[in-house]
């Protein structure tokens, strides 16, 4: 096996397993158990993760799988975040990974549904955006409980709540979330396109899962 040596080399390489990441998450996702209403979101994200290991060693995959990895260098200005899903290639650097952040949405709550697509915005994509997570990187991942299983509803809120904020997330009018070059036939995935300053350019992947 080749080994590759510098970072730029090593970037490209988690670049390149991004497609495999999202299939490997599409069919892990269709394996999970029924889960009810109340459930929060970090029982679910463990048993993805079971899951997303599962078949991984099945499929031999190239990385490693970490759930509430802690990043240790996040952007100066910047707290310490965990991030829900980290899969990382097999080099020695702790900051080449592709994150996976896990967002509950259209949750029923009583007699109506709370969409927490602002959340979805301000304490997930913004995280990528701040560079707390995946500063080294080009590519990460969001990923969409929809727990009333209206995709089309979900991702309408996502798009409403990602419109209200198009300069802190680096994004120009008017904010698509445009189809995924990767997975151009699964309507359950979207693309952004984001400016981070010094950072470089940055492209996130949702991919919203009905519950």
């Amino acid at each position: 096996m080749k080994t590759i040596g510098v970072p730029n080399e090593w970037i490209d390489l988690i670049d390149s397993m991004v497609p495999d990441i999202l299939e490997l998450i599409v069919a892990s996702w269709v394996l999970m158990p029924t889960i009810v209403p109340d459930t929060r979101e970090d029982p679910i994200t463990e048993e993805l993760c079971r899951l997303l290991r599962a078949n991984r060693s099945s499929g031999d995959l190239p990385f490693r799988i970490d759930i509430q990895m802690v990043e240790l260098d996040p952007t100066p200005g910047e707290t310490q975040g965990r991030l829900d899903i980290a899969f990382s290639p097999m080099v020695p650097r702790e900051d080449i990974y592709f994150c996976l952040e896990c967002k509950r949405l259209s949750v029923p709550d009583g007699t109506t549904t709370r969409s927490f697509a602002t959340e979805y915005v301000t304490h997930g994509m913004m995280r990528f955006i701040r560079g707390k997570y995946g500063k080294r990187v080009k590519h990460g991942g969001m990923l969409g409980y929809v727990f009333d299983g209206n995709v089309t509803s979900a991702f309408a809120a996502i798009a409403a709540a990602i419109r209200a904020r198009l300069s802190d997330l680096g994004m120009d009018a008017p904010g698509e979330m445009k189809k995924s070059s990767i997975r151009p036939h699964d309507s359950n995935c979207r693309e952004t396109y984001h400016k981070r300053g010094e950072l470089g350019p940055f492209i996130i992947h949702h991919q919203v899962v009905p519950v």
